[in-house]
């Protein structure tokens, strides 16, 4: 930086800058930034424990993000100040032993104790996200997980919190680069370099801000982890160690004012806020400007009240601890109720301790030794290959853990519901009086039930599965044969989709054309659903209208919802699709397991399924949409396909394997696998009506994908 900068300076800023979180000495401490650390962890500590009273403890990140702004920012401009330049090098290498030895540890920690606690999918997922925290980019796996339909069952990753590590990372990756490249222009237009780096920041700032904004209304699953929606909150502590000289020349009473006001907008944000709240967006200034005051208010004084209340020993000795107890907490609690479902708070309480504990003893036998350690300080060189080989080792682990998990088969063989049949051969297939010996109840199935959340059908990969809130259908999930004479529509929910294995191989057989209109929790009807559902199911009409109507079109659904008018908006839509000269087959809802996830119960019980099986009474057999289904269907005369009694036998209970394959997935979904099984069933009941070439005799058990 020019002299200019130099010279405005002064030993507020080194003090200021001197406050990053670690550093040794106490001349340039800063107690209310510890102190403030204390609140941030303590508030997402409390609020993961599940204390009722804090809602809105997760607004701690938020104030952590304010804070490693300001400290950083600070560390770099005294940088500048005092060489003219950025070493990025030296930066990289100091956050390597500053932030891996903890991260590291607890990564590997978690990939071990999750390889021994979680069922196969988690423990798939615990892998992997291992891995994308190991180089700070599991952000985006969380947001990329958290919109995706099938995972909505996936229990939280252990490794979850570490979203929060990997959006500072991805900022610092950037922050340092616009600093040198600020240093840069000013040297090349005589520029004076804090306002222009100021003015670049604070433009970097405001674009996020309304980003975050506008992508937390329209999409907040999302928005929560995205690296785009978080970076004011980094720069509003950015831009505040521009000021720090200002800052210090607050009058006493205003910077009282400042840091009181700042204490109650963070404290009052975790009471006040909840998990209703789109975060982050507007709301998430309430927490954010708070911390930026009490850090403002600090550089005038630490003799404020508030700053004597944050630097208490207490509140400085758990902001000193803040990081290794954020790392350690969360994969406590995780792992803990997957061993044990059944914890109280006052059990989550103790593993909150037992947090601060480990903490402590990471700190003092791991953190500090690495971080201060003479010959990696030495060169940053040193540090950069220390960070780089703690972070191949942990990656390793991470995909170990991952190969654990039996990979899926989606063509494995299967025969499923076809072992229920009395004499395949017979032109009419009736269930076999002796059904024990195809009720699986141990031994291998397909798919494993590790696996089992993944054995899903194809369209998905293709995003021909509309999510929740987009009204938009999409023409070009086109499948079977493109050119076909006759068009076959697919048209529900998910529980309409997970047949898609089944009709695709039906259209590819029939030489039809298949199209796709699906959405995620959506019936097809006029009214009484979601506003975006209406509006899908009215966009998937004026499209047939427009483009010529399927000539047949097959739905389903999983809802029962009979409040607002859904069952009439049903037959509306149906009445309204079959006036286009459609020929519309409703076909039953799936059985619906009590709760819980019957494949995770099948992975715990390998010596006897049966333990698994779910009373068939009610809902159990019917599925629980199938009711105005069919009452839609009889009033408009129209056929319905039930083939519950291939899903779940004649009995008490539904089995959870039959003929050596897994019958559910998801929910209620039935796995693609054993949907295949019951391709041939499909086919026949469609033929049945006479909507196929090929006559029912003519269908045998072979007659699957």
């Amino acid at each position: 930086m020019t002299g200019s900068v130099r010279g405005e300076v002064d030993s507020a800023r080194e003090q200021a800058a001197g406050a990053h979180h670690g550093q040794r000495g106490k001349s340039a401490f800063r107690g209310d930034i510890e102190g403030l650390r204390a609140v941030a962890v303590g508030t997402v500590l409390i609020f993961h424990v599940g204390v009722p009273f804090m809602r809105g403890g997760f607004v701690g990140v938020d104030i952590f993000f304010v804070i490693s702004g300001f400290l950083i920012t600070s560390l770099l401009i005294r940088e500048a100040t005092a060489t003219g330049r950025i070493s990025l090098a030296d930066f990289y290498a100091r956050r390597a032993r500053r932030l891996l030895p903890a991260a590291s540890l607890v990564l590997l920690f978690t990939a071990v104790a999750g390889w021994l606690v979680l069922p196969g999918q988690d423990r798939a997922n615990v892998g992997t996200d291992v891995v994308a925290a190991t180089f700070y980019v599991v952000n985006w796996a969380l947001a990329a997980r958290s919109v995706d339909y099938l995972a909505e069952d996936a229990a939280p990753s252990a490794v979850q919190h570490y979203w929060s590590l990997s959006v500072e990372e991805q900022f610092y990756v950037v922050w340092p680069l616009l600093i040198i490249l600020g240093l840069f222009l000013a040297r090349r237009t005589a520029a004076r370099p804090k306002p222009l780096l100021f003015g670049l920041l604070a433009v970097v700032a405001a674009a996020s801000f309304v980003y975050s904004v506008r992508h937390t209304a329209a999409d907040p699953a999302t928005a929560y982890f995205f690296t785009t929606t978080r970076i004011w909150e980094l720069a509003i502590g950015a831009l505040l160690a521009f000021l720090v000289v200002r800052l210090t020349r607050l009058p006493r009473g205003l910077a009282e004012l400042l840091a009181g006001v700042g204490l109650v907008l963070t404290v009052g944000s975790a009471f006040l806020l909840t998990t209703s709240t789109p975060w982050p967006g507007s709301a998430a200034l309430a927490p954010t400007v708070g911390a930026a005051l009490v850090i403002a208010g600090g550089c005038a004084s630490q003799s404020t009240v508030t700053a004597r209340l944050l630097s208490l020993r207490p509140m400085v000795w758990i902001g000193g601890l803040s990081y290794a107890i954020y790392l350690w907490h969360w994969p406590l609690l995780v792992l803990a109720k997957v061993w044990n479902p059944d914890l109280r708070i006052r059990h989550l309480a103790l593993l909150g301790v037992l947090s601060v504990v480990l903490a402590w003893l990471t700190k003092h036998l791991v953190e500090d030794p690495i971080r201060f350690h003479a010959g990696l300080s030495a060169k940053a060189v040193r540090g950069l290959l220390f960070g780089l080989a703690t972070m191949l080792v942990t990656a390793l682990v991470g995909l170990a853990v991952w190969a654990t998990v039996p990979k899926l088969d989606p063509d494995a063989p299967v025969e499923g519901a076809t072992e229920l049949i009395a004499d395949p051969g017979a032109t009419d297939w009736t269930l076999r009086e002796d059904l024990s010996a195809v009720l699986t109840t141990t031994g291998e199935v397909t798919p494993d039930p590790a696996v089992a959340a993944a054995d899903a059908p194809t369209y998905y990969d293709d995003d021909c599965q509309v999510l929740e809130g987009d009204p938009e259908i999409n023409p070009d999930c086109v499948y079977g044969d493109p050119d076909g004479d006759r068009t076959l529509a697919l048209l529900g929910d998910s529980k309409m989709g997970q047949w898609f294995p089944a009709v695709e191989y039906i259209a590819e057989q029939e030489g039809w054309r298949l199209e796709l209109y699906l959405k995620s929790a959506c019936a097809v009807t006029e009214q009484g659903a979601a506003v975006d559902c209406e509006e899908f199911t009215g966009n998937v009409l004026e499209h047939f209208a427009q483009e010529g109507a399927p000539d047949v079109a097959l739905i389903s659904q999983g809802s029962d919802r009979t409040g607002g008018g859904l069952p009439e908006g049903l037959t509306a839509a149906l009445e309204e699709i079959s006036g286009m000269g459609t020929q519309v087959v409703v076909l039953a809802d799936s059985p619906r397991p009590a709760n819980g996830q019957v494949y995770t119960c099948v992975e715990e019980n390998p010596e006897d399924f049966s333990a698994c099986a779910f009373d068939a009474s009610g809902q159990g057999r019917d599925g629980r949409g199938s009711g105005i289904l069919q009452d839609a269907a009889n009033e408009l005369d129209l056929p319905f396909l039930d083939l519950n009694e291939w899903i779940c036998p004649p009995g008490d209970r539904c089995p959870p394997v039959i003929g050596q394959t897994l019958v559910y997935r998801q929910g209620s979904h039935v796995t693609a696998s054993y949907i295949r099984s019951l391709t041939p069933f499909l086919y026949r009941g469609l033929a049945t009506e006479g909507l196929t070439e090929r006559e029912v005799g003519e269908i045998t058990v072979e007659d699957m994908p």
